[in-house]
């Protein structure tokens, strides 16, 4: 039955060079599953940096890339533990879209609503626990913590770690199919349903563009240590266990 949660595709391609290689650091010096899957989670949460990007990316172009929104960060997160065996499949909440204000400013309400926000569900130790490595710590000191937005991706005893529970607006979504989902936009939209590519990838640009020089000016500033690798750094950088 887990079969389907292992599978490799198209845009989940945890058989990827890249990909082993990252989940064979990972693994190193844990114990058990849980600790790697936790060790898969900071990396994914704070190292690949939160950033839009189209909707149609690979696992192993968000890792390349070292950004990505929550459905690329979430493929690479589920490709890095199917490469080691750990089942797990995509899934989203219904958000009202004013999860997305505190970095995206005002443009949040040219985007749908609901829109669709992904997360990961892990199979370990024979439980499903909810993972969600979108936010990274960086852009949450710089643009969620000062609007009193709580802090709610660090494990709690249940193995979970949400984000945006007050701003679902209905019941979970699970994608058997991650490439469908994907193809789809996952039924939601930045500025037009339909958007041209071009337009999409201006508009993300200029956006990333803002929100990661905020965050850079802001932590300078502060004399606060950005925790993620800079994006335009080339290589992999594999994070201390928390």
């Amino acid at each position: 039955m887990d079969n389907k949660f292992l599978e490799t595709t198209y845009y989940c391609n945890h058989q990827h060079p890249s990909i082993h290689s990252l989940s064979r650091e990972l693994v190193k010096n844990t114990e058990n599953e849980l600790q790697f899957i936790k060790k898969a989670f900071h990396y994914i949460r704070d190292e690949i940096r939160f950033g839009g990007d189209i909707w149609k990316v690979r696992a192993s172009e968000t890792l390349q890339k070292k950004f990505g929104p929550c459905y690329g960060k979430n493929v690479l997160f589920m490709a890095i533990l199917r490469n080691k065996g750990i089942p797990c499949h995509l899934a989203a909440n219904p958000m009202c879209r004013t999860f997305a204000k505190p970095n995206a400013g005002s443009a949040h309400i040219f985007f749908s609503n609901p829109f669709i926000h992904c997360f990961t569900k892990v199979k370990c130790n024979d439980q499903w626990i909810h993972l969600d490595p979108t936010l990274d710590k960086d852009n949450y000191d710089v643009f969620f913590k000062p609007m009193g937005v709580n802090w709610n991706i660090c494990w709690d005893s249940n193995g979970m770690a949400p984000l945006y529970n007050e701003s679902i607006i209905g019941t979970s979504l699970v994608f058997d199919d991650i490439d469908t989902a994907l193809k789809s936009n996952l039924n939601s939209w930045f500025i037009f349903k339909h958007e041209p590519v071009f337009l999409l990838k201006l508009w993300l640009w200029m956006g990333n563009r803002t929100m990661w020089g905020k965050i850079d000016k802001t932590l300078k500033k502060s004399g606060i240590k950005k925790t993620a690798t800079p994006v335009a750094q080339a290589g992999v950088r594999y994070p201390r266990i928390e």
